[in-house]
């Protein structure tokens, strides 16, 4: 039985003889993913995770295992791989989050969810978990710090519930709330939440996706979308978006354009001609998403981007400046939702705390891990996490790769590498536990000199076939002078050493490691002068990261990288 807590903690003691099974899922049910009665509603990144007494053994998200990214059905794959050796009948507790999207609401409320989950875990009680309460826990229970407050922010939740009239009236997409690991204590407080009120999350995906689609209207010839079919591009581009247009900014330039928004303590002022305006928690009221786009169309691709993504930074860095200020939140503060993935916004939120902590899977991949983890912590379980919470997935040490060299020194094959990086080859990089989350951290990764400043367009028309606006990130040693594990913040960059991962706008989202959280990849940098690699994830564009070592010979063979390293085997092309 497991019972190492977090930071010496001693909530919670259960039997001895006692072993604990929680089950953590997010997904859809009965129903198809896609199935939705609006575009921008559908379930997706799916997945399963599984704690045991308290520790966290694995996550998966279905998209790794079905091969379908963003895949948002039942994860029976899913279900299989962190159980392991256990069935279904072992699990004691499972804990499911509900989407606000309309088929969720229908078959939970007439128990059709209930029943079936029951049916498949028959041994297990079942618990509904709201969607913000799982993100708040998977940043929470995750912290390196024992007590605070947390923010999370993103699209949209859960529902919320009339239950004397039977309908929902509304969903999550901002809430707020306070934890104490050691006192058992989590707590969650939804905020405005009405048409408009904080909608930071909802706002840049829908403007993204119609900036993004006049971007792809006006694509130049060199271009690549190279989707199956119209169904596929969508899918990819809805849950994708935003990270697209995030990059595109960068080329945009400042207009005159007014704000796409109004901030409660500032608006009141001047409408009522009143010195204070004080109703608890400020808010920030988003105009009207299609008013808000035909006043920008005319901008062009570039300068709409800048548009969407300075307004947005500017918005949430004046209303959680504000949360700060009106001591809503602490020195000490968790973020969580898919808002917190984009870098830019994170990098100027940053400053304005003591100590901030966004876990590597702050999107819907962290929904089923913050379930499970959720229900161990309220079971009273001593919540134990892996050193490197960014790895969560399973190794295959044991894989023999056909057709390849095995290298008894691993020191000696990185000499091997780092030369063949420096000949500007391409390199596939297969190692350990697979990463959970949307970001490559040095276990499912391509990696690259970052060098020569071409090597940007070489590896997208070779690999990647992204547009050509999105920038690649890079990994570096931790003693580099920052700190940064989970790829969430750019730096600026201050040298011309590195000009294949120096973005537009002269920052990079940069990576750093050390060889407690990622030895073999620190091994390999100290090979590289200097000790920075363009680090991009293992797949192709609108595929999810490769999981097994065969996924990666797949991919492998299917994309045109030079060499593969799986553990200590080389292969190559």
């Amino acid at each position: 039985m497991n019972i190492v807590g977090i930071q010496g903690s001693t909530w919670g003691k259960r039997p001895f003889f006692s072993i604990m099974n929680a089950l953590g899922l997010h997904s859809a049910v009965l129903w198809n993913a896609d199935v939705s009665a609006e575009r921008y509603s559908r379930i997706h990144d799916s997945g399963a995770t599984l704690f045991q007494d308290g520790k966290h053994i694995r996550s998966i998200d279905e998209a790794r295992l079905s091969r379908i990214k963003y895949d948002g059905s039942w994860p029976h794959r899913s279900i299989d791989y962190v159980l392991g050796d256990l069935t279904r009948e072992d699990i004691d507790l499972v804990v499911y989050a509900p989407s606000a999207v309309h088929i969720c609401n229908q078959e939970t409320s007439n128990g059709e969810v209930g029943k079936y989950i029951k049916r498949e875990f028959p041994n297990a009680k079942l618990w509904f978990v709201s969607h913000h309460l799982c993100h708040a826990a998977s940043a929470a229970l995750t912290a390196p710090f024992n007590s605070g407050s947390y923010l999370t922010l993103d699209g949209m939740g859960s529902s919320t519930w009339d239950f004397a009239a039977g309908v929902t009236k509304g969903f999550e997409n901002n809430s707020i709330g306070y934890f104490d690991k050691e006192k058992g204590l989590l707590t969650n407080f939804m905020l405005k939440s009405g048409p408009g009120e904080n909608s930071f999350g909802d706002y840049y995906m829908n403007m993204a996706v119609q900036t993004y689609d006049m971007a792809k209207a006006s694509k130049i010839e060199n271009d690549m979308f190279h989707y199956a079919n119209k169904e596929d591009y969508e899918d990819v581009v809805m849950f994708s978006a935003e990270g697209k247009i995030m990059g595109l900014s960068a080329y945009g330039k400042e207009t005159d354009k007014n704000p796409p928004y109004t901030h409660s303590n500032e608006f009141a002022l001047d409408v009522f001609g009143i010195d204070k305006y004080d109703y608890g928690t400020s808010w920030i009221n988003f105009h009207k998403y299609s008013d808000v786009f035909d006043y920008i169309r005319e901008l062009g691709k570039d300068d709409a981007a800048y548009y969407v993504q300075k307004h947005y930074e500017d918005a949430i860095v004046k209303w959680i400046t504000q949360l700060r200020e009106d001591q809503y939140l602490t020195e000490n503060v968790c973020f969580a939702g898919g808002c917190f993935l984009n870098v830019c916004a994170n990098s100027l939120i940053k400053p304005l705390f003591d100590k901030t902590w966004i876990p590597p899977f702050p999107n819907d991949s962290g929904i089923h891990f913050g379930a499970a983890a959720y229900g161990s912590f309220k079971s009273k379980e001593r919540i134990e996490m892996p050193a490197n919470i960014a790895l969560l997935g399973k190794s295959y040490d044991d894989y023999v790769p056909e057709d390849a060299e095995y290298y008894e020194d691993f020191d000696i094959l990185c000499e091997v590498i780092a030369k063949a990086i420096d000949d500007n080859k391409i390199v596939g990089w297969f190692q350990g536990r697979s990463e959970h989350g949307p970001r490559a951290l040095g276990s499912r990764s391509i990696l690259m000199s970052p060098k020569r400043g071409e090597n940007k367009d070489i590896i997208n028309q070779r690999i990647k076939h992204r547009e050509y606006w999105r920038p690649f990130a890079g990994v570096t040693l931790e003693d580099r002078g920052y700190d940064s594990p989970y790829m969430l913040y750019a730096q600026d960059v201050l040298t011309d050493d590195i000009p294949a991962i120096t973005h537009e706008d002269n920052t990079c989202r940069m990576q750093t490691v050390n060889d407690e959280l990622n030895p073999r990849l620190c091994a390999l940098l100290r090979k590289m002068d200097p000790p920075v690699l363009l680090n991009t994830s293992f797949n192709d564009n609108g595929e999810p990261i490769v999981e097994t070592p065969e996924d990666a010979i797949i991919g492998f063979k299917k994309m045109d990288i030079d060499l593969l390293v799986i553990g200590n085997y080389l292969l190559c092309n």
